[in-house]
């Protein structure tokens, strides 16, 4: 049995990424319109340090009898259950530190909290949400839950 779920991106998560990417907006414009190239640069690399995670957006969620894919905007990742073990329990307070990630318009990256310890993350809504673990060495994975 196949199970897809298309993916929207949560209401509070898009105010959020409005918000931001209306600063950043201004901050690029800002920096133009004063003619200094240093503040040019700082501006547009910033910009787009937060556009390029959005090639890596999930889209949809896949699950089958032998493993779970994520397809996003630009490619796909693929989880074996052979490999991982599935948890549909994950904290409420998911996302409070981060290692190397983003969290305007999709929660992208390594994180960190103390119940979970570091987790690499990859979803649109966190509400609904499920944790992959590798069996081998204890890697885990968070992502937009499959419908079930």
């Amino acid at each position: 049995m196949k199970a897809i779920r298309k993916l929207t991106a949560s209401r509070a998560m898009m105010i959020y990424s409005l918000v931001i990417s209306a600063l950043v907006g201004y901050a690029v414009y800002w920096a133009f319109s004063s003619g200094n190239t240093l503040y040019m640069i700082v501006a547009s690399a910033v910009a787009l340090l937060i556009l390029l995670p959005l090639l890596k957006m999930p889209v949809a969620v896949c699950e089958d009898d032998d493993s779970i894919c994520v397809k996003q905007i630009i490619g796909k990742k693929s989880f074996s259950k052979s490999e991982y073990a599935v948890s549909r329990k994950v904290p409420k307070s998911l996302f409070s530190v981060r290692l190397f990630a983003t969290s305007v318009f999709l929660h992208w990256g390594y994180f960190w909290t103390k119940s979970m310890g570091r987790f690499y993350a990859l979803c649109v809504d966190p509400s609904n949400l499920i944790m992959l673990t590798k069996k081998s060495d204890g890697s885990k994975v968070v992502i937009d839950a499959s419908a079930c």
